[in-house]
């Protein structure tokens, strides 16, 4: 492997890894900020209805900030804006700027993760081998990270201070490591814009594999979102220890997506993501109802029980986004970048949309019901494993 390859996936680790921490350290802060400033459930779920703001304006802009500007430009960019978005959240006064920073929140999270994403698939081409499952176990590392330091500033440290801080280090990593990306640029070169259309006979399989990623990031933010509420809120856990279920979907995350590119070489895409999937669905449900169940009698029990469903859900959910990646990879009669772009935008409405709205199902119902939607979620990405079997979908 080359000095250069090296030099690249190692800043890219350290990106990947950055991102994470910026997802895991607002989410471990979640129900304070919702005590804070008095929300609801409904209330909160609007807010984070923000992403989907995010999303919309997003989409109009990433292909012309690709194409224009380049990868690297277009990474700082989402540098800036990300952490932004944080300050938004750390200093919001009410929902309302918690709206604002989530918008900008997902703004620079898309304005990164599009050139990191791409720029791990030349590297792919380049060294002959994955590493998009792997890097992806560096941002479940970032979110554990943060999660775990961030449970012992809970009643220690103000949460404004902490998620300042946050943004303030990440900045900083992200625009510094940023230098890497230069190697990866077209020489100043713009590209012509690639006119795709959104509905058609060839677009069925790109809406396909998109909504398979959909629900694995629904599954992914649904957890992670609303861990720390559900023990909370449903099993009265206080402290850092409703931080537990967060780290232990983390944990899960991590394992199967460092084993995530062997498994996916050695079984291939359809078996891994139909497994992760149906496994994950139903061992999360089974251990949600008992843990519920059990929490009147026993609440240690309770909650061993529910790290556990986490935990299994988490090492689920895992594998099954980049091993759809892999299949956009494989496809055959669109250019790559572009059938990644459209289905990477299918995808973040699971994370734009989904914990909204289970904040609203939890308004009129309970969170109970609500955690039935990532679950259903999960299993629905295991039947789109289906979409490996098609025509387009190229050997390897």
């Amino acid at each position: 492997m080359s000095a250069n390859v090296v030099r690249m996936s190692n800043a890219l680790r350290t990106q990947f890894f950055f991102l994470g921490v910026l997802i895991g350290g607002w989410s471990t802060r979640i129900p304070e900020v919702k005590t804070a400033l008095k929300l609801n459930d409904a209330t909160l779920g609007r807010s984070l209805m923000g992403a989907t703001a995010g999303i919309l304006i997003s989409s109009q802009v990433i292909g012309y900030l690709m194409r224009e500007f380049g990868a690297k430009k277009t990474f700082y960019v989402g540098a800036l804006t990300f952490p932004v978005g944080y300050l938004c959240i750390a200093f919001a006064p009410n929902a309302y700027f918690i709206f604002l920073g989530i918008t900008l929140f997902c703004l620079g999270y898309t304005f990164l993760d599009n050139p990191m994403t791409m720029i791990t698939q030349e590297l792919e081409k380049i060294a002959d081998r994955k590493f998009l499952s792997g890097f992806h176990a560096y941002w479940c590392m970032g979110t554990l990270t943060a999660a775990f330091f961030g449970s012992f500033l809970i009643g220690r440290v103000p949460y404004p201070i902490h998620l300042s801080g946050l943004a303030l280090l990440s900045f900083i990593v992200l625009t510094l490591s940023g230098r890497t990306l230069e190697a990866k640029e077209s020489g100043g070169e713009k590209k012509e814009k690639v006119d795709f259309p959104w509905f058609g006979k060839s677009t069925g399989i790109i809406w396909a594999i998109g909504f398979g990623m959909l629900c694995a990031n629904s599954a992914e933010f649904g957890a992670t979102d609303w861990s720390a509420l559900f023990l909370r809120d449903v099993l009265a856990i206080t402290g850092q220890f409703y931080v537990g279920a967060y780290m232990a979907f983390e944990i899960g995350m991590i394992t199967s997506r460092l084993l995530g590119d062997k498994y996916i070489h050695t079984y291939g895409p359809e078996k891994v993501i139909k497994t992760c999937g149906f496994v994950g669905s139903v061992m999360w449900l089974a251990t949600m109802v008992l843990g519920v169940e059990i929490s009147h009698g026993n609440k240690v029990i309770a909650y061993v029980v529910i790290l556990l469903g986490y935990l299994i859900a988490g090492l689920g959910v895992g594998p099954i986004y980049p091993a759809l990646i892999t299949v956009v990879g494989r496809l055959s009669g669109v250019e790559t970048s572009v059938a990644f772009a459209r289905c990477g935008l299918i995808a973040l409405v699971g994370f734009a949309v989904v914990p909204g709205l289970i904040g609203y199902i939890s308004d009129l119902s309970s969170l109970n019901i609500a955690m039935l939607l990532p679950i259903t979620l999960l299993g629905i990405g295991g039947y789109m494993s289906r979409v490996t079997r098609s025509p387009r979908v190229m050997a390897q």
